[in-house]
């Protein structure tokens, strides 16, 4: 039980990952110096791929614990 709350709250954490750093994704095409708009593009991308990341295997563990009951 202690395991499925602990995935779940990993994917809480993944989509707040997400959301929290998509909007500096879209701002960051608004920069005009395209150098500072790369940094600031991977500034706020990586955070939202690695919310990503922990969403997508959260949800696959808590998968596959729920398939094998």
């Amino acid at each position: 039980m202690m395991v499925k709350i602990l995935l779940l709250f990993g994917i809480a954490v993944g989509i707040y990952a997400i959301f929290n750093n998509i909007g500096g994704v879209f701002s960051a095409f608004s920069v005009k110096d395209p150098t500072l708009m790369s940094v600031r593009l991977l500034q706020s991308l990586l955070p939202v791929v690695a919310g990503g990341v922990i969403v997508y295997v959260s949800a696959m563990n808590l998968y596959d614990i729920i398939r094998k009951k």
